[in-house]
């Protein structure tokens, strides 16, 4: 099952396994949903040896078993090959779906064994619709933004999308300002920041630069017509397309190794202003 992340893949194969289980308690012996540990970046081959395990024994209460594997694109090398092993040679009566949001990241012996089901994106109507639902209510201006920023996928709004409307405008007051600000620096210190409210809106942020400096008509939210025109005055094309491979890197090195995320930041937000 493959398509945008966040658009809600795996809540509806959920609901579609415990549906045919007839099922829907949130402990179902004949679901099995594999997916990365809390603070891993990667599903381990022990987390795939679980399937081994679940297709070897009776089924519970109904004919069928189903294993969700949320998602494929997170599998390392020893734990993709446990699941091909799987696949090619299947127990009867047991279904697996493979969550992909890349299928490029996917083994492509995996990928031959498979059924491809895109799941189509989410309009603007279907994602302000899944906010009503789940009691989210932001200004118009914001939730045009979040819409944007987020590709309209919910997933990320649902889990830090008051953060990142406040980083965002927090981000551009701070290059308006010359100075990074300290509830900025305050919100990124937080031990609970999510790392990926940075890195989502510096790429945001540089790509509706480098198409308004292409001529292309955007919407700007926030302060970004003033940030924008003052950086289009201030660096030329070559010198904003160095600065966003550089902190692109740094952004990635920042994940891969854990840097210092406040100094990750501040590192970026000098490139940027001086």
């Amino acid at each position: 099952l493959h398509g945008k992340k966040g658009i809600g893949k795996a809540s509806f194969a959920k609901h579609f396994a415990q549906n045919i289980l007839q099922n829907t308690q949130e402990i179902n012996p004949d679901l099995l949903i594999i997916e990365k540990e809390d603070k891993k970046k990667e599903i381990t081959v022990s987390k795939a040896r679980e399937i081994i395990n679940f297709v070897n024994k009776t089924s519970a209460s109904s004919p069928y078993k189903f294993i969700i594997i949320d998602s494929a694109c997170e599998l390392n090398k020893s734990s993709a090959n446990a699941v091909l092993k799987i696949l090619e040679e299947p127990h009867p009566n047991n279904f697996l779906i493979l969550i992909s949001h890349n299928l490029h990241r996917v083994l492509p012996t995996i990928r031959s064994r498979c059924q491809i089901i895109q799941a189509p994106n989410l309009t603007l109507t279907d994602f302000n619709q899944i906010l009503e639902q789940q009691n989210l209510q932001f200004p118009e201006n914001d939730l045009l933004f979040l819409s944007e920023i987020c590709d309209n996928s919910p997933a990320e709004v649902v889990n830090f999308g008051l953060e990142l409307v406040r980083f965002y405008e927090l981000f551009l007051r701070s290059i308006c300002n010359n100075k990074i600000g300290e509830e900025l620096l305050k919100q990124v210190s937080n031990k609970e920041f999510n790392f990926t409210i940075l890195e989502k809106s510096f790429e945001f942020f540089i790509t509706r630069l480098l198409k308004q400096i292409n001529g292309a008509r955007i919407n700007h939210f926030f302060d970004e017509e003033k940030v924008f025109l003052r950086l289009t005055q201030k660096f030329s094309t070559q010198r904003i397309l160095s600065i966003s491979d550089e902190s692109l890197s740094l952004l990635r090195k920042t994940t891969a190794i854990s840097l210092d995320k406040k100094l990750s930041l501040i590192n970026i937000f000098n490139k940027v202003c001086l």
